[in-house]
């Protein structure tokens, strides 16, 4: 049963949670900008303008840093939580879309649909560590 609608921007696409469910961050593609979102009262906290076409949201465990996909320009756009503002832009591949932190917070994986691989990123260090080529337009990355 949806409880309320919460106006955001155009096209969204992802979403990630702290990780007590109080935040919500949304990314609408159409207009560049990441959405924080006060869960419990419903309503938009701050509009966090991003890169191109930001797609992939992934939040780090320790609720810390939020990850933007940026689709049109392959670029990875890092969000402080507390301050809710853009702290880094990493440079991935082609396209990037769906993202997956590893259980520990310490290396994120993008999904290069252009490229044909996956950028590994160092999130002490925002600093993309190296690119693994995979099939054909990876999509999303799934980590076990």
């Amino acid at each position: 049963e949806q409880v309320t609608a919460i106006k955001v921007a155009r096209r969204p696409r992802g979403i990630a949670f702290t990780p007590d469910g109080s935040r919500a961050y949304v990314a609408c593609e159409l207009d560049n900008t990441v959405f924080a979102i006060a869960v419990p009262e419903h309503r938009v906290l701050v509009a966090i303008k991003a890169g191109q076409f930001s797609n992939g949201v992934t939040m780090r465990p320790d609720g810390r840093r939020v990850y933007v996909s940026n689709g049109r320009e392959g670029t990875v756009s890092v969000i402080d939580t507390k301050e809710n503002r853009i702290i880094e832009t990493v440079p991935v591949g082609q396209r990037p879309w769906n993202m997956a932190i590893t259980p520990d917070g310490k290396k994120l994986y993008v999904a290069n649909g252009r490229s044909n691989n996956v950028s590994v990123i160092d999130t002490d260090t925002n600093r993309k560590l190296r690119d693994i080529a995979v099939g054909e337009a990876p999509w999303g990355v799934a980590i076990r």
